[in-house]
Parts: C-alpha cells; structure tokens; sequence
C-alpha cells in the first residue's frame, strides 16, 4: 500500500505573507482556553500543476473554524465507530483546526518561539478526520505541521503532511464509511540544534480542492526539555532506577535492546545509556537521533515539615517518628545517591472519650457510622477538624426483660379476678396500670380487678431506671349475672344432651319454679326450689312417662338471687329427637 504521506516545497498563495505572533512556550498549548500567541488564518484551498495551493490566506476566523474545545465538548460527532475526544488526553482545551461542513477552505494556525536549552523538544497532540472525496489524491482533504527556521527553512524531519490516498487506507488511519481518521497520536520534534533560534510553527487543516468534502484535525502542543528523565534520584528497593524517553516518537532503540519508552535498569554509578528515538514522520533513518543519559551520584536533601496525630508515624529510611521534634536522617542508596531528610515533625494529641451507656436488649446504640446491640467495649475514631482521630471509648450494657401476664378471664357482674404479671430476671421493677378505676393496685405486680363492663387492663413494667419497658394486656370479659338457657336439646338416650339442664352464674341461689307447657297451654313439667344444673331434676323431654313429640316449648322461669332479688324468664326450646 502506497503510504500518503508528501513533501511539498512549494505552497502557492495570492495574498502578503501574515507573520506569525510570538508564542511564550510555558502556555503553547491552549490550557487558557485562549489562542493567545498563535496567528489564525483562513483561505481556500486549490491545485495548480497537481499541488495542493493555498489562497487568499485572511486572517481571522471562517464560519466554523479555529474552535477552541473544551472538556465538555464530549466527543467528535462525525466518528462513531469509536470515540475521539475533542480535547487531548491530559488537557483542558485544545483547538479545532479546518472546516467541518465543506470543502476548499483551509484553517492554519502559527506561532514562533525562541529555543532555550529547557524546551528543546516541541510535543504536539493531534486528530485527524479526512473525508475521502472520489478526487485526484492531491485534490483530496489534508492536514500539515511544518516547522521552519527565522529564514524560512524547513527543519529537518519536522515536516509532517498527510493527504487522502487515492486508493486504499492511509498508514495509522482507520476508515468509517468514507472518512479516514486518526485518533490522538503524539509526535515530537527535537530542538537540541536550534537552540537560542527562533523557530515558527504552521498547522493546517483543509478540505478537498472542490466543496463538498471536508477535512479538519484537533491539535494541541507543549516544550518540553529533549533529555531522559531518570524517574527518581535514588533507586528502588531492589536497586533499580526507571529511565524515561520522551514520548510522541514512533520508535525506541535502546542499547540495552528494549524497543519501549521507558526501561528499568540496574543503578551503577557512572553507567551510561542512550536510545535512538525515530519520529512519526520519518522516512528515512536520518530522521533519527540519539539522547544519553549517564547514572551519576546524586546528593539529595529533602526537606519535610509534617503534622501527624498521636499513634501515627512518619517513616524516613528504616526509622520511624513518632514524637514531636527536628530530626536529620541520612539513607545511601548503593552508592547512586545520599538522600538527606530533614524532618520538622508536630504531633497532635487525639481527643478523648469514655461513655458508659445502658440499652435494652431490643435496642441499640449508634457511634458515629457504627450500630451496636450486644454489651461490650467499643471503640470509635473520628477526624476532627485539625485532621486528626478522637477516640470515643464505649462501655455498652445491655438489659434484659422478659414480661409474662395472666390470661384473659371471663367473670360475673360484681366478682372480682386477679391479674398477675410476672418480669424476669429478678429485679426492682415499676408496674403501671393504663386504668385505677375497680383496680386493688394499679402500682402493683399482682392486682384485684372488678369491672362493671368488659375492660382490657394493660400495664407497663420498666426495670430500674426505665432502660427496659414492656407492655402487657389481659381482657377482663363480664357476664351479666343470670342464667344460661339452652335453645334445644335431644332426649334421644345417646347420653349427649338428653335433659334441658339450666346454668347460671354464682348470683343465682336458686329456680323458684320451672314450668314447661305444650302448645295448648298445659303444663308438662313443673319444679320448685330446684337448683341450678341438677340433672336429676331437669326436663327428659317425657310427659307421664311418655316422650313427647318433636317441637317448640314454651316455658316461664323464676330465679332467686343470692341478693334476694326474683328474676322472671320467658321463652321457648326446641326438642329434637
């Protein structure tokens, strides 16, 4: 595959040369979310003798052009088949370079800086989306970076141009319908020759030669020093120290043999290493240059001032601190460096709590973010606001309660029924009754209760100093005083309900008289001063000797209190044989 990447010398233009603004290097990038520094330009874009011209470049910006992103921004919308932020990875903002609705227009962007010995590597970030027009190759949507000295040269390896090839997918760009894209790639350009020079970059983005297609790329940039960062002074535990390349090239050649932008290597003093770096747009090996980097003795003095909280610890080397104080501490690191910590250490004393505190067994106790329910010790750290622990130190009892009541009782208008509630384990308890009215106690475990109506007494019992509280109830149903008369019976001898047996409560002394009567009015049963449920006594259903026949019989009772009051009785029962 033919990779679409071409040098073009010459850039044809109709209108006067726009001198690039000064950028300072600290800020090249767009973090600001300004473009302060950089010129933005605009113009169409043309072919003349199968070259890409650029023309009546104005500067300023065109319709959608020169748009500076932001995080919220979210991704490209034209690029579906994975994601491309608008903004580099790592950054804030970045910029929009080129027309994203049509083609023959192009967007550029430049900037000049002096090289100093600490930003001799230019690092840009970019994203390429091109639209694959059924043009001629140079007629098809690009994207350029070219750096030139104060006189107008191009510097060596610097130039970077990528136009739509005519067949097929250009190298590191993926295809979406007929859009060819690239996500953010990192590439570099190395300085280390240029510097206390000025030296002008040029980022253009454009769209076909006719109108329908476009093309547009989102870029970003930084200095940066072109050297191998040792990762730290001192090496490792084990011995070893990490060496950091830059990034943004598209090949490492370490003479260790690693192909990676870092490495991990034995620290010795005195040890060199180098890596031959190839940029992104290199075609050829001259393209390529060398860093070293010699591992050399490193004296390092820190300064630490710390503020820790009582039981904590700062450790330096093998020891640690745990008092208030200045302290020096040397550590050799074999032979590679010396680091000298100077500590200024404050220790702040923790807060202090003890609770002693009491539940019921059903119960619980919450400190802080922690529920307790069984009885123990507990202890709690909070952060106050000096950053440091309060310990809050819990005694936790727990009591238990058990409650048991009497069970509910049926009584007569005018008797009395106790009423017994019992509490374990032993203990001093408090008893309360929800009603003194007919009561014997209403403080008391064990009462007389002697209500005129049916009433449901509840008590309340709590153990000493009311941690635990139960509530218990007992029904107390009253009965009229008088008697139970039973609607039917059956004289059939099968020793189940033969007799017509009349009850009553304890106020009735006794039936003055009882009389049973056929329909006709004639008396077939009559008893005087009979007591209650006298089996002997009461009516077998026969007359004469003779069972009488299936039916309704009325009949008239007189019952006697126990007070001496007389009670009349009227009705009917049912003999069913």
């Amino acid at each position: 595959m033919k990779r679409a990447i071409y040098f073009f010398f010459l850039f044809g233009t109709t209108s006067a040369p726009i001198i690039a603004q000064q950028l300072d290097c600290t800020t090249i990038g767009f973090e600001r979310g300004t473009t302060d520094g950089w010129t933005l330009t605009n113009g169409q874009v043309t072919n003349q003798g199968q070259q890409v011209v650029f023309q009546n470049e104005t500067a300023g910006t065109f319709e959608n052009g020169h748009r500076i992103t932001s995080l919220g921004d979210g991704n490209d919308p034209k690029i579906t088949a994975e994601a491309i932020p608008m903004v580099a990875p790592g950054s804030t903002h970045s910029i929009r370079i080129g027309n994203v609705t049509r083609g023959s227009r192009f967007d550029r962007i430049k900037g000049s800086f002096v090289v100093t010995a600490d930003n001799t590597l230019f690092q840009y970030k970019l994203a390429v989306i091109l639209q694959n027009a059924n043009h001629e190759a140079y007629e098809k949507p690009g994207f350029t970076i070219r750096i030139t000295d104060s006189e107008g040269q191009e510097l060596p390896c610097s130039f970077y141009d990528i136009q739509v090839s005519a067949a097929g997918t250009v190298d590191g760009f993926k295809t979406q319908g007929d859009i060819q894209y690239r996500n953010w790639t990192v590439g570099a350009i190395d300085l280390r020759n240029y510097i206390g020079r000025r030296i002008t970059v040029e980022v253009t983005a454009h769209g076909c030669t006719h109108n329908g297609h476009v093309g547009y790329a989102y870029f970003d940039a930084q200095c940066l020093k072109s050297e191998i960062n040792q990762a730290s002074a001192c090496p490792d535990a084990d011995g070893y120290v990490v060496l950091n390349a830059p990034d943004g090239f598209d090949k490492y050649s370490w003479n260790m043999g690693q192909t990676t932008r870092s490495i991990r290597v034995k620290a010795a003093v005195g040890q060199t290493y180098w890596v031959k770096l190839s940029p992104f747009s290199s075609l050829s090996a001259s393209c390529e240059f060398q860093l070293d980097h010699q591992l050399t003795f490193q004296p390092v003095e820190t300064t630490l001032t710390k503020t820790i909280c009582e039981g904590d610890g700062v450790v330096v080397g093998d020891t640690t601190y745990r008092s208030s104080g200045q302290f020096v501490r040397t550590i050799t690191h074999n032979m590679l460096c010396d680091s000298t910590v100077k500590l200024s250490l404050t220790v702040k004393p923790l807060g202090r709590l003890v609770q002693r505190v009491t539940i019921c067994e059903d119960g619980s106790l919450t400190v802080g973010d922690s529920t307790y329910r069984r009885q123990g010790t507990y202890v709690n750290h909070f952060t106050n606001s000096i950053g440091c622990d309060s310990v809050v130190t819990t005694h936790l009892t727990v009591n238990q309660l058990a409650t048991r009541i009497s069970p509910d009782v049926m009584i007569t208008q005018g008797d009395s029924a106790q009423l017994i509630v019992t509490a374990t384990p032993t203990g001093a308890y408090t008893y309360r009754w929800n009603s003194t009215e007919r009561l014997s106690c209403p403080t008391c475990a064990q009462t007389w209760a002697t209500p005129s109506t049916t009433t449901q007494y509840v008590v309340q019992v709590s153990d000493e100093g009311g941690i635990c509280r139960q509530t218990k109830a007992v029904t107390v149903t009253v009965v009229p005083c008088g008697l139970q008369l039973p609607t039917a019976f059956t004289p059939n001898a099968d020793q189940m309900n033969d007799h017509w047996i009349i009850k009553g409560n304890a106020c009735v002394r006794q039936l003055r008289n009882v009389t049973i009567y056929n329909r006709w009015g004639e008396v077939l049963y009559h008893q005087e001063n009979m007591a209650l449920s006298d089996h002997n006594r009461c009516w077998d259903g026969q007359y004469q000797g003779q069972p009488v026949l299936e039916g309704l019989y009325p009949y008239t009772i007189q019952a006697e209190l126990t007070n001496g009051d007389l009670t009349d009785y009227r009705g009917v029962v049912q003999l069913v044989r």
